[in-house]
C-alpha cells in the first residue's frame, strides 16, 4: 500500500483538523481495507508522532504489514460466501488463530444440527506459506436425523409447564421439521435448568442429558429418530436463616434492609445473595463511598445444614465529596444549555451512578459526538475531588437522505383525465392499478442554534404519488422539563393516495409534547392548513367537481393521546398493548372554513402463546366525523374525511378505497365514520433452504368498513352482504343520482355500501436489521359492487368505457417494511 493510498484510506488528508480519535479510527480503517483483500494477518501501527512549530501541523510515522492473503474453503457441503463469512469469525475479528478456528468449527456444526444432520462432525487444516494462508474446513454430515421426543424427568418441585419454555432443543413440529437440536443447545438448556434450580435454594442439583438415537419412530418414516432426555437430580433444598448486616455505621441498617430483596426463610440463591450485596455497594458508591467493601459470610446453622446464616460484612470508608465541576470542548454549546444536566454541585456526595446518568443525558440533547466524565485522581484519598466532563461538539450541519418504495394492487394514477369522453388513451378505473410507487427523501438537518439543543429540519420529499416541503422546529425540555417538548412545522403538499383526486396542502403547526410516564404521550397542538383538491384530477360527475375542488382553511385545536407498551420493538410486537386516541376540532371561530370535530381511536394488543413463538395480534380502529354550524359550513371537503383500505388498515381494498362511492362515477369518496378490526396470528419462523429462519408467515382476517354516517357502523356489523345490492345495477344516471340520505361527506343514493366487508389472508415476513418486509396477500370474501355510469376512461381500442357494473376486486397484494400494525 502506498503512502498516498494508506493517508486516502485513513482520511488523514493534510491540513485536517486532529482529535484525540484521528490515530485510532485511520488505524481502524486501514485494517478495515486489509481486510477486504483477504489479508486477515494485517498488522498496522503507530511509530511515532511530531509536532511542527512553524506549520502548526502533526506528523505520523505509521508501520503497515499486509501478510499473507488468507483463503478459506468449506469441502464436503456447499456453503455460499455469504454463509461461511457469518459461521467463521476470522472475517470478523480480523485474525485467524487457532481459539477462532476451532469457533468456526462449533458454529458450523451447530448450523448443520439444526438442519438435522445431528452427528455433524467439523474439522479444519491451516496450511501456511509466505503469501498465502490456506484454512480448508472438512464438513462430514452424515445421516439425517429427527427429535422425535424432548423430555425431562426427575423434577418435583418445578413442573414441566416451568421448565419447558426454557428448553432449546425442540421436538420436530409443522415449522421445523427436523425439530432443533445441537449440542451448544444442549449445553444451553442443561445450564438453564440448572440456574433456575440453584436460584431456588438447590444448590446441589445436577442436570443430566441423555440423547439416544433411535429407529423411525413412524412407519414409512425416513429419518431415525432422537430422543433428548434431561435427568433431573434436584438434592436438598437450602434456605435462609439469618440474613443481617454488620459494619455500617454511617449509613443506619434501617436505610438499607429495604433494598434487600431477600429475606430470612426463603430459598437460598446465591446469585439473589450477590444481588443484593451489589445493591447495598451502588447504594454506597451512589452516597460517595467510593472504597467501599462488602464480604458474604455464610455459615450453615447450627443443628441444620439446610439453613444458612449470611452476614453482609461493610467496610464503609471515607466519604467523598465534588470540590469543583471542570468543563472543557464546548465551542458553541452555551454553559446554560447544559447546566440542568449536571447532577453533581460543588459539595454534593460523589455519586458514582451520577456520572453515567449526566453522561447519558448530555447524549440525549444529540449535540455531542463524545461526552467523558470522569474523578480526577479517583485513587487518591482526598475527601474532596474534582469531576471532569469533557465535550467533543457534533457537526451542526447534516445531509441526510433515504428511498423508499411500495408495491400494490389499486395504486392511484396521477394521469387521469375528468373529461367525457376521455381526449386520451387512459386506463383509469374506480379499482386503481397494480403498480409501484417510488419515494426518494433528503433532509437538511442544523442542531446546536445559538448555543441551545434547539434544531430546525429542512425535509424534501418527492415519489410518484407524494410530494412535499417541510420544515421542522424543535426545542426540546421547554418549561426547564425534560418531559415537554416544542415545536413548529409548516410545509406544502401534493399527494394522491386515493384514486378519486389529488390534493395539495399548505399547513402550519404548533405543538406541545408531554411524556407524562415512559409509556404514555400527550400531543397538544393548534393547525391550520389550506387544502385543495385538482380540479383536472377529480374523478367525480362534472356537476360535483366545482364544489369538491375548492379551496378550503381549516383550523383549530386538537389533542393525541398514545400510550405504547409494545416489546421487543414496535416494528415487531410480541406483547404489549397501543393506544392512540385523536381529537381535532375545526371551527369558523378559528377562521375555519368548514366546521366539523374528528375522533379517532385505535387500539392494538399483542399476546405471546406457547414457546413456540405464535404471536396473537389485534387493531381495532374506530373513526367518528361530525360537522356542525351553518350550511355552508357543513360540508366536510374531501381531504379531510375518514378513509380506510391499504397495508395499514382494512387489507381486503386497495389503499383508501372501501366505503361508499360516487353514485355515478364508481370512485370512493370517504364518509363520516369508519371500524376496521384486524387480526392476525403470526407463526414461528420455519427452517428453510437458503433462508433458514429469517422468513415467517402470518393469516390475518380484516372486516369493517367506513361509512356516510357513524350512526350506521353498529348496525352495519352483522351484515355479510351488500343491502339491496341489486339498485347497484341500475345504470340510469337519474336513477342513481336520486338522494335517499343526506350527509355532510356525501349523500346516499340507491347504491347501498353500509355492510361489513370480511378478508382473509396469507402475509409472508423476511426479517431484516432494518424491521420485516411484509408480503400480504389478501381475499375479500365479500367485495361491493357499485354503478358505472359516468367513465373516464378508454378500452383498448380507444373507445370510451360504456357504462357498467362495477366490482371492487377480490384479491389484493401489498409489499412494504414492518408489520401491519
Amino acid at each position: 500500500m502506498s503512502v498516498e493510498t494508506f493517508r486516502n484510506k485513513g482520511k488523514l488528508k493534510r491540513g485536517s483538523r486532529v482529535t484525540h480519535d484521528t490515530v485510532n479510527r485511520a488505524l481502524s480503517r486501514v485494517q478495515k481495507t486489509y481486510q477486504k483483500q483477504q489479508r486477515l494477518e494485517a498488522t498496522v501501527a503507530l511509530q511515532s508522532r511530531k509536532f511542527e512549530t512553524e506549520t502548526d501541523l502533526l506528523d505520523y510515522a505509521f508501520q503497515a504489514n499486509q501478510g499473507p492473503s488468507v483463503t478459506i474453503r468449506v469441502n464436503g457441503v456447499k456453503l455460499s460466501k455469504g454463509k461461511v463469512r457469518t459461521l467463521v469469525p476470522v472475517y470478523q475479528e480480523g485474525a485467524d488463530d487457532e481459539d477462532l478456528l476451532n469457533e468456526g468449527d462449533r458454529r458450523i456444526r451447530d448450523y448443520y444440527q439444526r438442519d438435522g444432520y445431528f452427528d455433524v462432525r467439523v474439522t479444519h487444516q491451516k496450511t501456511e506459506s509466505p503469501n498465502l494462508t490456506l484454512i480448508d474446513y472438512t464438513v462430514k454430515l452424515g445421516e439425517r436425523q429427527k427429535v422425535d421426543s424432548v423430555r425431562i424427568t426427575g423434577n418435583k418441585y418445578f413442573g414441566n409447564d416451568i421448565l419447558d419454555p426454557r428448553l432449546g432443543v425442540v421436538k420436530a413440529n409443522l415449522f421445523q421439521r427436523h425439530g432443533s437440536y445441537s449440542q451448544a443447545l444442549v449445553q444451553a438448556d442443561v445450564n438453564n435448568i440448572t440456574a433456575l434450580y440453584k436460584s431456588n435454594g438447590f444448590n446441589q442439583v445436577k442436570v443430566t442429558p441423555v440423547v439416544k438415537d433411535e429407529p423411525p419412530a413412524k412407519p414409512g418414516s425416513k429419518d431415525p429418530g432422537l430422543y433428548v432426555t434431561y435427568q433431573v437430580d434436584e438434592g436438598p433444598q437450602q434456605k435462609i436463616g439469618l440474613y443481617q448486616l454488620a459494619g455500617n455505621k454511617l449509613i443506619s441498617t434501617d436505610e438499607l434492609k429495604p433494598l434487600l430483596n431477600l429475606q430470612t426463610g426463603q430459598p437460598y440463591s446465591a446469585a439473589a445473595i450477590v444481588g443484593d450485596r451489589d445493591t447495598i455497594l451502588t447504594y454506597y458508591l451512589k452516597h460517595g463511598f467510593s472504597k467501599a467493601s462488602i464480604n458474604i459470610e455464610q455459615n450453615p446453622q447450627s443443628g441444620d445444614s439446610e439453613v444458612m446464616d449470611i452476614t453482609f460484612d461493610i467496610t464503609e470508608g471515607n466519604q467523598t465529596f465534588v470540590d469543583q465541576v471542570l468543563i472543557s470542548g464546548l465551542h458553541y454549546t452555551r454553559r446554560s444549555t447544559i447546566d440542568s444536566h449536571i447532577l453533581l454541585h460543588p459539595g454534593d456526595p460523589l455519586d458514582q451512578s451520577a456520572l453515567y446518568d449526566m453522561q447519558r443525558q448530555m447524549y440525549d440533547l444529540t449535540l455531542f459526538n463524545e461526552v467523558n466524565a470522569a474523578v480526577q485522581n479517583p485513587a487518591g484519598d482526598q475527601e474532596r475531588k474534582n469531576v471532569l466532563l469533557q465535550f467533543t461538539e457534533a457537526k451542526r450541519w447534516d445531509l441526510s437522505y433515504g428511498v423508499g418504495f411500495q408495491m400494490q394492487t389499486g395504486n392511484p394514477s396521477n394521469s387521469c383525465p375528468n373529461t367525457n369522453p376521455p381526449t386520451s388513451p387512459t386506463n383509469c378505473g374506480p379499482n386503481g392499478l397494480t403498480g409501484a410507487s417510488g419515494l426518494v427523501q433528503f433532509d437538511v438537518s442544523r442542531i446546536n442554534l445559538r448555543g441551545s439543543n434547539k434544531s430546525i429540519t429542512m425535509r424534501l420529499l418527492y415519489g410518484s404519488l407524494e410530494q412535499a416541503e417541510t420544515v421542522l422546529f424543535t426545542s426540546p425540555h421547554v418549561f426547564n422539563s425534560p418531559k415537554w417538548d416544542f415545536s413548529l412545522s409548516g410545509g406544502y403538499t401534493n399527494a394522491q393516495d386515493i384514486t378519486t383526486f389529488a390534493s395539495s396542502r399548505l399547513e402550519g403547526t404548533v405543538r406541545f409534547t408531554q411524556r407524562p410516564s415512559l409509556p404514555n404521550t400527550l400531543i397538544y397542538y393548534f393547525t391550520y392548513r389550506r387544502v385543495k383538491v385538482d380540479q383536472n384530477s377529480v374523478q367525480l360527475p362534472p356537476s360535483e367537481i366545482p364544489l369538491a375542488s375548492e379551496p378550503v382553511r381549516v383550523g383549530g385545536p386538537g389533542f393525541t393521546w398514545i400510550r405504547d407498551t409494545r416489546r421487543p420493538s414496535p416494528l415487531d410486537a410480541h406483547f404489549g398493548n397501543y393506544i392512540s386516541a385523536q381529537e381535532f376540532v375545526t371551527d369558523n371561530v378559528f377562521a375555519s372554513e368548514a366546521n366539523f370535530n374528528r375522533l379517532d381511536i385505535t387500539n392494538a394488543s399483542y399476546y405471546g402463546i406457547g414457546k413456540k413463538g405464535f404471536v396473537l395480534a389485534r387493531q381495532t380502529r374506530f373513526g367518528y366525523e361530525r360537522s356542525f354550524g351553518e350550511n355552508e359550513y357543513r360540508y366536510i371537503p374531501l381531504p379531510e374525511r375518514l378513509y380506510a383500505g391499504g397495508a395499514q388498515s382494512l387489507r381486503g381494498f386497495p389503499i383508501n378505497s372501501a366505503g361508499p362511492r360516487d353514485s355515478l362515477t364508481g370512485f370512493p369518496v370517504g364518509g363520516a365514520g369508519a371500524f376496521v378490526n384486524s387480526s392476525e396470528l403470526r407463526l414461528p419462523n420455519p427452517t428453510l433452504p437458503y433462508f433458514g429462519n429469517a422468513v415467517g408467515f402470518v393469516l390475518f382476517h380484516d372486516m369493517g368498513n367506513v361509512f356516510n354516517n357513524s350512526s350506521d357502523i353498529w348496525p352495519s356489523a352483522i351484515r355479510i352482504k351488500q343491502p339491496h345490492s341489486w339498485t347497484c345495477k341500475i345504470l340510469n344516471e337519474e336513477a342513481q343520482s336520486q338522494v335517499t340520505r343526506h350527509s355532510s361527506t356525501n349523500d346516499t343514493g340507491l347504491c347501498d355500501f353500509n355492510d361489513f366487508s370480511h378478508a382473509l389472508g396469507l402475509g409472508l415476513r423476511y426479517h431484516t436489521p432494518i424491521g420485516p418486509l411484509r408480503f400480504d396477500f389478501s381475499y375479500n370474501l365479500n367485495p361491493p359492487i357499485f354503478p358505472v355510469i359516468i367513465t373516464y376512461g378508454t378500452l383498448s381500442n380507444g373507445q370510451p368505457i360504456p357504462p357498467h357494473v362495477g366490482q371492487a376486486q377480490h384479491f389484493n397484494f401489498f409489499f412494504s417494511i414492518g408489520q401491519a400494525f
